[in-house]
């Protein structure tokens, strides 16, 4: 009924100004029985609901109009992109399980400890605490997953990390875990913090198990990487041969090992960095130490396994 009232809305009001002149014209006769007084008490009812009518019909009108013109509604579009991950940074650098630990450094996931590694992503038999035994060659070739000779990369505390490994052992280790060698910028970035001092393990002469220092720790939270072993970072250069140092420049002064000068193309091939010192570079272990000498293809003095790695995700 409401809808049909509201198509006949000038209908409606012409029928309630013609019961107000009814209403007016019994008023103005003097009507005064109790009868005519009924009457004018149900006309002036029916006026009201007819008004009533009216200002529906009119707000109908009005909201059909705005709909007509805005037109119809288009289909949905697509699903947008999906937001940024949260910056929560413990859920973004989870490591692997059983003990692999991580820290957020900056834009990055970088291992907390020094690498040791192992026969099975959970641990199993450990490779490279005192000697090269590992079950693939110094290619890396045939270190891949689920294979006989397959390396895997772990962040744990408390055991010795693993030396005596070429730069791409290291690659493949960490390959099969999800993980990559870190740029020089990005352990540059995550050593930001870590003592230049004998917190650290810069002239013990052993290698020490990881985190057994707990004072050689960055800001970001990593381990070590000041002394215990030299790591393997993922650039390459020519190799380098001498060792001037830093020296001054401008305000910045370090004595850390630096051997990027007297740059070499010979036949042994290019050189891959290592960062950090190791056990015995005393005060030339540093966060700013760097090394061009190390063959990827053989480690930097290997009989004596002075590098090992981090991996980074």
């Amino acid at each position: 009924m409401r809808g049909r009232g509201l198509r006949q809305g000038p209908v409606v009001a012409l029928a309630a100004v013609v019961l107000a002149v009814l209403v007016a014209q019994i008023a103005a006769a003097g009507g005064d029985s109790g009868s005519d007084s009924a009457d004018i008490a149900s006309l002036k009812n029916r006026i009201s609901k007819l008004e009533t009518q009216v200002a529906q019909g009119a707000t109908a009108q009005t909201a059909k109009k705005k709909k007509a013109k805005r037109g119809p509604r288009g289909p949905q579009g697509p699903a947008g992109p999906a937001g940024p991950p949260g910056t929560d940074a413990t859920a973004i650098c989870q490591g692997n399980g059983s003990g692999d630990t991580m820290v957020s450094a900056g834009a990055v996931c970088i291992d907390r400890y020094e690498v040791s590694v192992w026969s099975s992503p959970t641990g199993g038999t450990q490779y490279g605490a005192s000697s090269d035994n590992y079950p693939c060659t110094d290619t890396g070739q045939g270190c891949k997953a689920g294979t006989a000779g397959a390396i895997y990369a772990r962040s744990v505390a408390g055991v010795t990390p693993s030396g005596f490994i070429t730069y791409f052992q290291a690659q493949q280790a960490l390959a099969n875990v999800g993980k990559r060698l870190p740029t020089n910028g990005e352990w540059q970035q995550a050593v930001a913090g870590t003592p230049d001092s004998t917190a650290c393990n810069i002239s013990t002469g052993a290698v020490a198990n990881t985190g057994a220092n707990a004072g050689c720790v960055s800001n970001f939270g990593a381990n070590d990487m000041v002394g215990n072993l030299y790591e393997w970072v993922a650039d390459w250069v020519p190799v380098s041969t001498a060792c001037p140092g830093w020296g001054a420049v401008g305000t910045f002064s370090s004595n850390d090992q630096m051997c990027l000068s007297g740059a070499s193309t010979i036949a042994t091939g290019p050189g891959a960095l290592i960062r950090g010192g190791f056990f015995g570079s005393g005060s030339g272990a540093g966060p700013f130490a760097v090394v061009g000498d190390a063959r990827p293809s053989n480690s930097f003095n290997s009989s004596s396994g002075f590098v090992g790695f981090r991996g980074t995700r």
